[in-house]
């Protein structure tokens, strides 16, 4: 049985913002979205100084296909993701026939 899977970095990105209502806090964070990523949540603090301050998180949009195969599918997927290094993350998984 053959598996392939598909894989992205865990690491994120995470900066604050700030700015005087929810939608200018919103704007201003997907404004300074990091090349390569996207927003993955944006979590407001309370206020600060009138202004609503919010924590933002990214995370890395490219993604890579990784394949392997074994006799059966308990065995594929031990070997799949023995080839998932620990800084990635599995997003998804399907047998192919072969």
């Amino acid at each position: 049985m053959k598996l392939i899977a598909t894989v992205r970095d865990r690491a994120t990105i995470t900066t604050e913002a700030s700015a005087p209502d929810v939608a200018a806090l919103r704007a201003a964070v997907i404004a300074s979205t990091p090349p390569g990523h996207a927003l993955a949540g944006l979590h407001g603090g309370g206020r600060v100084n009138g202004d609503l301050v919010g924590t933002a998180v990214f995370r890395p949009t490219a993604t890579r296909t990784i394949e392997a195969e074994g006799r059966d599918y308990p065995s594929a997927r031990k070997a799949l993701e023995a080839l998932v290094p620990e800084e990635q993350v599995v997003l998804s998984v399907h047998a192919v026939d072969q």
